[in-house]
């Protein structure tokens, strides 16, 4: 048997990849893991929450849970660093940290927060890791095993809290097929790029009223003459005090003339729409 690890990248969506079991006669199973992120407020009080997995493979999971402080490179990648008096992982007390889930069963993990030291006004981050062990009952003996490995962020917020973030540049590369937005963060929460963007043939750009008409009906509307592509963007975090490039890849990478691209999107509340023709 050849056994492989699949492990996630930090995803802020609801969304767990890699956790699949490869084999051919039934198919690739998972974890189901609600919510995707955490996100609760710090007072006085402990804080307390839980979190439900579901075991969705056809055989029991052996699961082990560990917490990390964590941020991000200059490459968008999560970093596990140490943890500090004001991290977030200091405070964290969850139960269980270990189980196992039997074929469709589910299992609720609960966690409190209770800090040790009186939290700074503004954000406190965590990983919480929840990945998957050998069960030492494993009954074939050949293929390709993926385990997953699923990393969750946890955020609490004490305070005064305020996001400010500000785009130094919006571009279009067009070589690269990409839009390219550098983000400096100025506030003491994360922050992160969203929106819609969409591909026109050039002279058949519609307006951006048009365009979010559109988008808010596109199931049920027909495609309108000229779009050539849609997408959304939902980037990684920016944290506070960092400065940071996204990339957002258009499928369109080479063709360097022919089409516009709007974008209509919001940073740290503000409203941004932009045509690059």
């Amino acid at each position: 048997m050849i056994e492989r690890l699949a492990a996630t990248c930090l995803m802020l969506l609801s969304v767990l990849t890699g956790s699949t079991l490869v084999r051919a006669e039934e198919p690739a199973g998972q974890l189901a893991i609600s919510p995707g992120i955490v996100e609760l407020s710090i007072d006085s009080k402990p804080a307390i929450g839980s979190i439900r997995l579901q075991n969705l493979k056809n055989e029991p999971v052996k699961v082990k849970l560990s917490v990390y402080n964590w941020t991000l490179d200059e490459q968008n990648n999560v970093k596990l660093i140490p943890g500090s008096p004001q991290s977030l992982d200091q405070w964290l007390l969850i139960s269980p940290l270990s189980f196992t889930l039997e074929p469709g069963g589910c299992q609720v993990i609960r966690y409190s927060v209770r800090p040790n030291v009186q939290p700074e006004p503004g954000e406190h981050r965590a990983l919480l890791s929840i990945s998957e062990e050998d069960s030492g009952n494993e009954s074939w003996k050949e293929g390709i095993r993926l385990k997953f490995n699923y990393s969750m962020a946890m955020y609490g917020y004490c305070g005064s809290t305020h996001e400010s973030a500000e785009i130094e540049s919006l571009l279009l590369d067009r070589h690269a097929g990409a839009i390219r937005a550098v983000v400096r963060n100025n506030g003491n929460m994360h922050t992160r790029l969203t929106g819609d963007y969409t591909l026109w043939k050039a002279g058949t750009f519609p307006g951006f009223k048009a365009m979010k008409e559109y988008l808010r009906n596109s199931t049920e509307w027909r495609k309108p003459e000229g779009l050539i592509a849609s997408g959304s963007i939902f980037s990684m975090p920016v944290l506070p005090g960092h400065r940071r490039t996204i990339t957002e890849s258009l499928g369109v990478s080479g063709q360097k003339s022919g089409y516009v691209v709007a974008f209509n999107g919001k940073l740290g509340g503000r409203q941004i729409e932009r045509l690059f023709q």
